[in-house]
């Protein structure tokens, strides 16, 4: 049960340690907003494509450690 605890308690810091990083680069992108919209704008679209790639792994990760703890079990 130690190595799932593990793996739920990782995957929790690195959600948490991702959000903020986003939100610490879109806060750096809207002091850019005024000057460069255009590149602001695809920046944030490649940050939502980060996002969703991220959620999409950190799903299938929470699986993968849901059913080692059923295994375990």
């Amino acid at each position: 049960m130690a190595t799932t605890g593990v793996g739920f308690r990782w995957l929790d810091i690195l959600e948490k340690e991702f959000d903020k990083a986003c939100l610490e680069l879109d806060t750096s992108l809207t002091e850019l907003e005024t000057e460069e919209p255009e590149v602001v704008f695809g920046a944030r679209q490649k940050i939502a494509t980060l996002s969703s790639c991220f959620a999409q792994l950190t799903h299938k990760a929470l699986t993968i450690f849901q059913n080692s703890a059923k295994i375990e079990v």
